[in-house]
């Protein structure tokens, strides 16, 4: 399987998280020596609300961006071992993790969220603990990851239809936990969903039924690798 990352997009994402690592200390640290003096207490707490606000966002961004392994590091090393036919796209496309595969294309959304985690249709839920509340400004929050990896898809739909009209790219949206230590109860959902120990197994298994035609294998190759320069 060949693996194919905007390495540019990866680096700027990273700077960009270690900017605002280092502004959000900033503004603390001002409202921390401010606040020593009477006369600058109500700077100082101006100067509060913006640092924990931007010391949270980095805190996120550079655990996507920083943080190694990341995401697409932890999909190639789970994917390895899949045929040529088979190829990765990350933080090229319209969405961020991509598989073109000899019988279509897979969305992911992959997820690093451990502990409890549950599905019943479509419908996500996290119970709160005091692990997670001590890292509750770093870390990014589940969120609805079947309307994330939909809307994903939709975003592809759009981007293949406009790049190769009438042309039929079967779909299909997958979501997958990275973390060993998540613990998944999954009933029914609407989105295959899975830790990521089993995808490679899942792709072997969907691509077992009609292939691309040639000719649309090579429009798709084409139109990403147009993408990734």
């Amino acid at each position: 399987m060949r693996v194919i990352i905007d390495k540019d997009k990866v680096r700027r994402r990273a700077a960009t998280a270690q900017r605002g690592t280092f502004t959000g200390i900033g503004l603390l640290g001002a409202a921390a020596v401010l606040s020593f003096t009477p006369r600058y207490l109500l700077p100082a707490y101006g100067l509060i609300i913006p640092g924990v606000i931007v010391a949270s966002w980095a805190a996120r961004s550079g655990d996507k961006w920083l943080r190694e392994p990341r995401l697409d590091q932890l999909l190639a090393k789970a994917l390895k071992g899949l045929t040529h036919g088979y190829r990765l796209y990350s933080y090229v496309l319209p969405a961020e993790q991509v598989i073109l595969a000899p019988a279509g294309l897979f969305i992911l959304t992959a997820k690093q969220q451990d502990g409890c985690i549950s599905c019943h249709g479509q419908k996500w839920h996290r119970p709160f603990n005091l692990r997670r509340l001590r890292r509750v400004l770093a870390e990014e929050p589940l969120g609805n990851p079947t309307k994330q990896v939909q809307d994903e898809m939709q975003k592809m739909q759009r981007f293949v239809a406009e790049h190769l009209p009438d042309t039929d790219v079967p779909m299909q949206p997958v979501i997958v936990f990275a973390d060993p230590q998540a613990d998944l109860e999954v009933v029914e959902p609407t989105v295959p969903t899975m830790p990521l120990s089993d995808l490679k197994s899942y792709l072997r298994s969907a691509n077992k039924g009609k292939a691309l035609p040639k000719q649309t294998h090579k429009a798709l190759l084409d139109l990403f690798g147009e993408q990734a320069t």
